[in-house]
């Protein structure tokens, strides 16, 4: 399951992270033009595509029924000693992204939007854990559409200076960085523009948005750019983030490579294959939270296939993770189904299986395991149980 991507519904896609079942390298989901925000999941036929035409937003296909909201996008209360992960970001939805500003530069009707997850990759939550603070606010379907509506998108990453990755979205998109901030509407040939993205690194926080027109009705990009300068403005009289919360105890080791979860070797003895290699995995264009944030908290996710694409597997992990293994236990994710516990397996564990929404009704069930264990969330998925739980064994030892 693990895949996912980019989304300031802001680069004009949705928030769908990939989920992690390997295909063959050719299939139609590779085959698209840029990649605005391509929100990790590209795996799987039909598995929601968030790689879309750069001057095209594209949200994934949602649900049927509204997925369960698991935090509310303003900050809240939380105790002295929190017992998962907080808010770091100071300020609320209404002071950074007024929802009059998001209306006036989205030229339509729009409301607020609560993140929900969209696909079963724990690094989906990976803006969560890194206390960012997210605000989107959507319009009606374009007509003919399921998926594509106006959307205004501005999420705040606090990083106390970890900005390697800044601007790596808007790169895929083809939009210039300069230096700590950019702000651009792309036009291709004989089109108007249809998005805007911009960012901007404002002392200890980055600030990343963008504005969607899915009807190629020409920008109002005076309107966008008054939501980007004041949602800097609002950054930048904010104090320093709290350090990254981290549970007491202790956690998972985070992952940053392929390799990181066990040697190659291992994930394919497990497999019974001679080799495996990984031809996809978190970062660039299956970058799977929406402000890419997931090296900050050590979240990885990576497919593995043998040469002859005969057997497969997905692990992703989310080290201080386990809250969110608790929610999306507790409300799965549309398309779960035959959950069965698995006694004995670090904290928590069960097998289920995942049936992606396509637009000829659900796809093939995916076996996934998801494991609660030291405080994190590790989730293998695409491979038999028996084998699920083999490797599960290895990468808890290989992390703790």
């Amino acid at each position: 399951m693990p895949g996912g991507a980019v989304s300031p519904a802001a680069l004009g896609f949705d928030h769908a992270a990939p989920d992690q079942t390997v295909r063959p390298v050719d299939e139609s989901r590779d085959s698209m033009m840029t990649i605005v925000r391509a929100p990790g999941a590209f795996r799987a036929a039909g598995a929601a595509l968030l790689l879309v035409a750069l001057l095209t937003s594209c949200a994934a296909p949602g649900p049927a029924a509204p997925p369960p909201t698991f935090r509310p996008s303003t900050p809240t209360a939380t105790a002295t000693a929190a017992s998962a992960p907080t808010l770091r970001v100071a300020t609320t939805c209404d002071a950074l992204l007024p929802a009059a500003s998001a209306e006036a530069a989205a030229g339509t009707g729009v409301q607020a939007r609560e993140w929900a997850p969209t696909t079963r990759n724990p690094v989906e939550f990976g803006d969560l854990r890194a206390g960012a603070l997210t605000c989107e606010y959507r319009g009606e379907l374009a007509a003919g559409s399921t998926w594509l509506a106006p959307d205004v998108f501005v999420g705040v990453l606090p990083t106390l200076g970890a900005n390697d990755r800044f601007g790596a979205l808007a790169t895929i998109a083809g939009v210039t960085v300069d230096g700590d901030r950019y702000f651009a509407c792309p036009v291709s040939a004989g089109s108007t523009p249809t998005s805007c993205l911009f960012g901007a690194i404002v002392g200890d926080y980055q600030v990343i948005g963008t504005v969607t027109y899915p009807d190629r009705t020409t920008l109002d990009q005076a309107a966008v750019r008054k939501v980007f300068d004041d949602a800097t403005a609002v950054v930048g009289r904010l104090g320093a983030p709290a350090p990254l919360w981290q549970p007491s105890g202790g956690s998972l080791r985070g992952v940053t490579s392929s390799d990181g979860f066990v040697p190659l070797v291992r994930i394919a003895a497990g497999l019974g294959v001679p080799s495996v290699y990984s031809p996809k995995s978190e970062g660039g264009e299956y970058t799977t939270t929406q402000l890419a944030s997931a090296q900050l908290s050590g979240a990885y996710w990576s497919d593995f296939v043998d040469e002859g694409s005969a057997a497969s597997v997905g692990i992703a992990v989310l080290p201080g993770g386990s809250s969110y293994y608790d929610d999306v236990k507790r409300t799965p994710v549309p398309g779960t189904s035959d959950i069965q516990a698995v006694p004995g397996l670090g904290d928590d564990a069960y097998l289920s299986m995942f049936r992606i929404a396509m637009p000829g009704g659900p796809g093939s069930p995916i076996p996934y395991l998801d494991v609660k264990v030291k405080n994190s969330w590790l989730q293998l998925s695409d491979a038999p149980p028996a084998v699920l739980e083999q490797l599960a064994r290895e990468v808890i030892a290989n992390l703790s």
